[in-house]
């Protein structure tokens, strides 16, 4: 979100800042957007077995996701208004929006990146991430 403050007679606007000044949102920022990863919970899916199943809950939906293949971050996906059926994705990353990702990533309050084909789906942001183990983990 960008702020544009008014201009004055004498080119200053509120506050005495200069009119030609805007101001950005600090989750806009390549700082502001480093330390919400920073501080954010969340999950590297290349790091979880096969057969891991990830739960999402976002501000709109909740997503099921079952790891594929973690280091090409392949999953089968279903849940919220684009997956009524289970779906292959790929996982792109944690962001924010814009170009600004975290690979590989689901991060509380970020977005999920999908890629379906050619298509780049964004969720909304993220409030809740759980993971279950791999059913195959207790053979």
């Amino acid at each position: 979100m960008t702020t544009t403050i008014s201009e004055r007679r004498d080119g200053t606007g509120e506050h005495g800042i200069s009119a030609h000044v805007h101001l950005i949102a600090s989750a806009r920022t390549l700082d502001g957007f480093a330390f919400q990863l920073y501080d954010a919970d969340g999950v590297d899916l290349r790091e979880l077995a096969a057969g891991t199943i990830v739960v999402v809950r976002t501000r709109h939906s909740r997503y099921r996701l079952v790891v594929l293949e973690p280091e090409a971050q392949r999953m089968l996906v279903s849940g919220g208004e684009w997956f009524p059926v289970q779906t292959e994705v790929q996982l792109v990353g944690a962001t924010c929006g814009g170009s600004m990702l975290k690979p590989g990533w689901i991060s509380v309050g970020l977005k999920v990146e999908l890629r379906r084909m050619n298509r780049r789906i964004t969720t909304s942001l993220v409030e809740e991430v759980t993971v279950e183990p791999s059913p195959l983990d207790a053979i």
